[in-house]
Order: structure tokens, then C-alpha cells, then sequence
């Protein structure tokens, strides 16, 4: 059994806006502004994914939480995700079967993903329960840590919400602060529900996970500008591909929403589609845009 319910790597890093048709004539499609609210959730939801995949690695099931305990050690599932198969020193108190315990994820200076990402710092998960028992909570805090250079500070709340034999279900709540390397600060609220359609039964292959994620995100600039992300149509992320192949979500700023984003069909690619005021267009995944944040 396991619980692979995290993205990997969302977005990638967030959203460049590229159309066929000619934009230096007339209006854009998107304003500066609207274009950055969506890059900037896209970028926050890269480093947010990256760091949930670490809290459900070390949490899935009592049999690795009572084999992990311990200095940097050299396993199998470890290899698979990080390089030259050296992880984190983790340790758990109380060791055994018992609970609540406190997992603690000791990244040091730094250690480095296959993919080659970079994660330091701690963190640190307060586990109530068996990991698959009902109602089963993580309160999740983090002391130092980084995403390559994005400082990531604040809470989480994950709460196991049942299963059966053919899905895993869990609410997450989080209340964090992401600092980015020009020293924008973005903070981020958000409600979730992600249920682990398929996959679980292989705990350490990955290809076969089937994630479906609903819910809202709200989002404060440290210059007091807001915006939000609500997902109308679940959104669907595979262990196979690094973008989310399917689900649609509204953009709002100040309370009133300007876009769409729809993911497609299921097809693994870069490509998705905005729709504003009954026009349509596609964009692709790429770099990233600070012009607003820097005002």
C-alpha cells in the first residue's frame, strides 16, 4: 500500500504565454498583472509540490516509517530518488509501533535529487496515527528549508480521509510563506483534497500513481496584492509525466475572476489553453515573470 498523492514538479517553473496570432496589434490577450498571477501560482505550486513529494516519501506507511530511522542511509527506494542513493538523516521518536511520533528530515546544507533539485533545511512531522487509520493527521512544519533557493516557512495539515480498494483520499490544508531569490515574498493559503486514484499498490513505483487534486489556493503579495486559484475541474497529475495532463481552474483577482486554464485531454505535454472573455488561446510551459512583483 502507499500514498504517492503529491505532484512532482507541477509546472516545471511557470507559465509562458505564446500564441500563433500576432499581439503587438490591439489590446493583449492578458494583462501584465494577469499573466504574473498565473506564472506566480505556478511557480508556487513547483517548489510546494516538490516538498509534499518529500513529507508523503518518508510517511506512506508504518513499514518505512519504522525502517527509516536513522543516519543517511543507502536503500533501493533511495537511489530512485536521490542521487547516488544519498537522502536525508531522518530520525523517529518513539521508534516501534507506537504513536503519535515526531518524524524530523534533516536535508544539512543540502541534498540533491535525481532530477537534480536541491533541498536543505528540516522538516519536521508530527504524525498522530497509522498513516492509512482514518482521521489520521501530519502537522507539518519546516525550519530553514529551501527548494533550491526559494525559503519556504510556515504549516500544513494532512488528514487522512479513508480509503477503500480503489482510491486513498486526504485534506491538506497549509498556511506558508514562500521568500524567491529577488527576495519576493508570496504568501499562500490553500484548502485541497487528493485522492491517489491509482498506483497504490506498487509503494515504490511511481509511473503507475493516478493523482486527482481539488480545491482553492489564495494568494497575498508582501505588496498587498491578492489573488486566487480555484480548481472547477479536478485537476489529474501521472507518475509518468512531469505536467498535469487534465482539469481546469480559475484565476481571480480582487474577488472577481479574468480566466480559465484548461490542461487538456489527458495528453503528457506542455500545452494548455486560457480562455478570457470568450476567447481562447494556448500557451505553453516555460519561464517564468517577476515584472509585477517588482513594482
Amino acid at each position: 500500500m502507499k500514498k504517492r498523492i503529491v505532484l512532482v514538479a507541477v509546472l516545471s517553473a511557470a507559465l509562458f504565454f505564446s500564441c500563433e496570432e500576432d499581439q503587438t496589434k490591439g489590446p493583449k490577450f492578458l494583462t501584465e498583472e494577469e499573466q504574473a498571477v498565473i506564472m506566480e501560482d505556478a511557480a508556487s505550486d513547483n517548489v510546494i509540490e516538490a516538498m509534499d513529494y518529500e513529507v508523503d516519501y518518508y510517511t506512506s506507511s508504518r513499514e518505512i516509517i519504522s525502517g527509516i530511522n536513522g543516519p543517511k542511509k543507502s536503500s533501493q527506494w533511495r537511489r530512485w530518488r536521490y542521487k547516488d542513493g544519498i537522502g536525508p538523516a531522518v530520525t523517529v521518536d518513539p521508534t516501534g509501533w507506537s504513536y503519535p511520533k515526531t518524524i524530523t528530515v534533516d536535508y544539512g546544507d543540502g541534498i540533491e535529487l535525481v532530477n537534480g533539485r536541491i533541498i536543505s533545511g528540516k522538516i519536521i512531522i508530527d504524525v498522530s496515527d497509522r498513516p492509512m487509520r482514518d482521521g489520521a493527521t501530519r502537522e507539518i512544519t519546516y525550519e530553514s528549508f529551501y527548494v533550491d533557493s526559494v525559503h519556504i516557512e510556515g504549516s500544513a495539515t494532512r488528514t487522512f480521509a479513508g480509503s477503500d480498494s480503489t482510491e486513498r483520499v486526504f485534506s491538506s490544508e497549509s498556511n506558508l510563506a514562500l521568500t524567491f531569490p529577488d527576495s519576493t515574498v508570496l504568501y499562500r493559503t490553500s484548502e485541497r483534497t487528493r485522492t491517489l486514484v491509482d498506483g497504490f499498490e506498487t509503494l515504490f513505483r511511481h509511473s503507475d500513481d493516478v493523482i486527482m487534486i481539488e480545491g482553492f489556493v489564495n494568494y497575498e503579495t508582501s505588496n498587498d496584492i491578492t489573488f486566487s486559484k480555484t480548481i472547477i475541474k479536478p485537476i489529474t497529475k501521472t507518475g509518468a509525466c512531469r505536467f498535469i495532463i487534465e482539469g481546469t481552474v480559475s484565476f481571480s483577482r480582487n474577488g472577481e475572476e479574468f480566466a480559465e486554464l484548461d490542461y487538456g485531454d489527458g495528453t503528457c505535454d506542455d500545452v494548455a489553453t486560457i480562455t478570457k472573455d470568450g476567447e481562447t488561446r494556448q500557451i505553453t510551459i516555460g519561464r517564468r515573470l517577476w515584472k509585477m512583483w517588482r513594482r
